[in-house]
């Protein structure tokens, strides 16, 4: 026994002295690098900022923050051609802690130190109404967690933002948040559709009934789309960094459970069936697409991997959106052609666009919020390195533009549909409703565009100019700047009013440089201004023109409401 030991003993001294003298250290082990999104080899100065187009934009802001200051402070928002107040997000004023982040990465001092007194006076416990868990989460909860990673990094100087003024930004995220508690207390975790802050209790939407039979309802419960219940990991992940507490990134992660890891068949891979009940988590429904209702959960998947890489579920949700942005390009994508009205017997290759699968039929109509996919796709497809959905995502966005530049204004429609004439699907055109547009007016455009338009608003929606960030922050490529500043000039030019920007009525019809001619023209404006024309269009549009270094994609994930978090390993 005692040479047992004395052997072990030696052996132990041996290897010690060996590894003393004999070699190197061991080097750590090594950790994947973090692959680079934004470009890296900026030329000739084009990574600089374009100051006069910035510029331009900014005075939008400006233009923007003063109408609302002087007729609406306090308000969820201002009607920009009367001048009335809004209070449609619960009166805590949205305007406010949407638009934020905004005056913080343009340098707006004055108003964003505004803004932040305002802000730590909210009280989130007296809405006015029922809240909607998923506005409040991407408008106030995003604005309140971005508005203080913004004054951890030091975008926002002491001066305008002291330590105690971000503590009480954060208590105020904090207290927000524990008031939406109730909206995810489900067998599944999958929200319900609003939350009563006086009975601190979930409750649904009115009951979805049959066209044919109204009598008969649709579902026995409760029923969301995939963004309502997918849409939130973002925020409450960064909420959790910043206070330590992992029930809320375990709220959401209980959450999106139920589609991240789908026990049910998937006929397009990574794409779910929806709605789904939040009761069983069931999916008591057969559309598939990555529109309205649906597209923040597919962005949210790719964001939330690059947020948080190390995070033992990331590689999965990197698949799950691999699979589906593929399955997106195989069963929903397909390029316009001029209908055969006159029995042509040819179709003229226009552009690419993708449709929605609804209820067994594919459907070739998009809107505008599907603008989003472009960018997402060339997001996750420079992450993962894969240059075919980067490609694919340039192909939509091309799509995309067409849809603003073939309009009298310059600006794209809120829906539009066309007649596919190539798919990569098989037997898309068999799947698809063979439509055409009824009235005269809708076939003409339709014969000079290759799509006719569905809904001819424009409700100052970011998402086109989001994605043309994305574009221009990862390949550099010009073009993209460029039709960048022909949104922003036919936006100013048709929806500039004297307190903020309006709504176009019809993009098809030209309402002049005179407000009181834009309000008398046919179509017209529309008194609305929603609180992501700050938010979102107008941030988008002046990092386009900023200098690349702000607001980097290589330090940034930007929520589906355009605000920024940090990346932190």
């Amino acid at each position: 026994m005692i040479l047992s030991r004395f052997k072990i003993l030696t052996a132990v001294v041996v290897v010690a002295l060996y590894f003393l003298f004999f070699r190197s250290p061991t080097p750590p082990p090594r950790v994947a690098q973090r692959p680079r999104i934004q470009l890296t080899t900026w030329r000739d100065g084009k990574g600089l900022a374009d100051n006069a187009k910035a510029s331009a934009v900014l005075g939008a802001m400006a233009h923007t923050f003063k109408g609302y200051h002087e007729m609406a402070w306090g308000s969820d928002g201002v009607r920009p051609i009367s001048g009335r107040k809004r209070d449609d997000r619960n009166g805590w004023g949205c305007f406010i802690v949407d638009s934020a982040t905004t005056l913080a990465l343009m340098g707006m001092w004055d108003e964003l130190e505004l803004s932040i007194q305002f802000i730590k006076e909210i009280d989130f416990s007296h809405p006015k109404g029922l809240v909607d868990p998923f506005e409040t989460t991407i408008r106030y909860l995003g604005g309140l967690v971005s508005l203080v990673d913004l004054i951890d990094i030091g975008i926002v100087p002491d001066h305008v933002a002291s330590m105690e003024d971000r503590e009480s930004i954060l208590q105020q995220a904090v207290a927000l948040t524990e008031k939406l508690r109730p909206a995810y207390d489900t067998p599944t975790g999958m929200p319900y559709p609003r939350v009563n802050f006086k009975s601190n209790k979930g409750e649904p939407d009115p009951p979805v009934v049959y066209i044919k039979d109204p009598t008969k309802i649709k579902y026995d419960h409760p029923a969301i789309g995939p963004a309502r219940a997918g849409s939130n990991i973002l925020e409450h992940r960064a909420l959790t960094r910043l206070t330590r507490d992992k029930s809320y990134a375990a709220t959401s992660l209980r959450a999106w459970r139920s589609l991240v890891w789908n026990p049910l068949p998937e006929p397009f891979p990574g794409m779910v069936d929806a709605p789904m009940d939040i009761v069983t988590g069931i999916h008591v429904g057969k559309d598939r697409h990555w529109d309205a209702g649906h597209d923040s959960y597919y962005e949210y998947l790719i964001k939330e991997a690059i947020l948080a890489p190390q995070d033992e579920h990331s590689k999965h949700y990197e698949h799950r959106w691999h699979d589906a942005a593929l399955s997106l390009r195989a069963n929903l994508s397909s390029r316009s052609a001029h209908a055969p009205l006159k029995n042509e017997d040819s179709y003229l290759m226009l552009h690419q666009f993708i449709g929605k699968y609804l209820d067994g039929e594919v459907v070739n109509e998009m809107s505008h919020l599907a603008h989003f996919a472009p960018g997402n796709l060339l997001l996750g497809g420079r992450w993962l390195s894969a240059p075919n959905l980067i490609t694919f995502g340039q192909a939509l966005l091309e799509g995309c533009r067409h849809t603003y530049n073939a309009t009298t204004t310059g600006v794209g429609p809120e829906k539009w549909a066309w007649t596919p004439a190539l798919s990569s699907a098989k037997g898309f055109l068999e799947k698809s409703a063979a439509r055409y547009p009824e009235d005269l007016e809708n076939q003409d455009h339709l014969q000079r565009t290759g799509f006719w338009v569905a809904n001819p608003k424009y409700k100052l929606r970011p998402e086109y100019v989001e994605s043309l960030f994305y574009a221009w922050r990862i390949t550099g490529e010009q073009r993209y700047r460029d039709w960048a500043w022909d949104a922003f000039q036919a936006i100013d030019r048709q929806c500039r009013t004297k307190y903020g920007y309006a709504s176009l009525a019809d993009v098809r019809v030209e309402v002049g440089n005179d407000l009181d001619e834009k309000v008398q023209v046919q179509g017209g404006l529309i008194d609305e201004e929603e609180s992501f024309w700050a938010g979102e269009t107008l941030k988008y549009l002046y990092l386009i023109f900023a200098d690349v270094r702000l607001g980097s994609l290589d330090q940034f994930v930007y929520t589906t409401e355009g605000h920024p978090l940090r990346i932190v390993d």
